[in-house]
């Protein structure tokens, strides 16, 4: 599977599908949110060779990548840790600062527009996009990938499945509703690497053990 970098940041592509492209608002669960959030930055960090993957724990490469601040940030934890952990233990770790990670890297990008509310009971968080093109990308790639001549590489792959665990399985409607979409991701999955393959996999069993252990966040 061909990939190329010149594409935004995998996090920043699934931090406008799970929102609303014109209002900002969330479109899925936090706590499903932060998961798949943090899986995508170990792509990001895996698919531009700055990490590797052995035996279920991520290493650092030495190779210099692109500087978004997410990945960065996430990068030079790794770095400092003397043991190995799994995915798994990291993307539990990262959870509960990985959006703030996000919105802050679009917002110096002035790609978003953070606005904070307060409602009756609680303080609420929407952040609308400044560029409707840009909230669109990741739309826009899954479809291509799907129903145009893109064809299936690492990066649409991996956002595809991971919209698809946040719920997000509309991306292709109405040309491919949600059966036609599952077996497109079937069938794309299989080649994927096998790093990225225990990415992913990490990623499905936190959301299982959030879904099961009844967060709702």
């Amino acid at each position: 599977m061909a990939f190329t970098n010149s594409r935004p940041p995998l996090v920043e592509a699934l931090f406008f599908l799970a929102h609303d492209e014109f209002t900002g608002k969330s479109q899925v669960a936090r706590p499903s949110l932060e998961i798949c959030l943090s899986g995508a930055i170990f792509c990001d960090l895996l698919f531009t060779g700055r990490i590797s993957v052995n035996d279920g724990c991520p290493a650092v490469t030495g190779k210099r990548g692109r500087g978004d601040r997410a990945s960065a940030a996430v990068l030079a934890e790794i770095a400092a840790e003397p043991a190995g952990h799994p995915l798994r233990e990291w993307i539990d770790h990262l959870r509960p600062s990985v959006v703030g990670l996000v919105v802050d890297q679009l917002a110096e990008a002035g790609l978003i527009t953070p606005i904070s509310e307060r409602t009756l009971l609680r303080r609420t968080h929407r952040y609308p996009p400044t560029d409707l093109l840009v909230a669109a990308a990741g739309r826009t790639e899954i479809r291509a990938a799907v129903l145009g001549p893109a064809g299936p590489d690492v990066y649409n792959v991996s956002l595809a499945l991971l919209a698809w665990q946040l719920g997000l399985d509309d991306v292709c409607e109405p040309q491919a509703d949600r059966r036609m979409l599952r077996s497109w991701l079937d069938r794309a999955a299989k080649p994927m690497p096998p790093a990225a393959t225990e990415v992913l996999t990490a990623v499905e069993a936190a959301l299982a053990a959030s879904v099961y252990g009844g967060e709702r966040r």
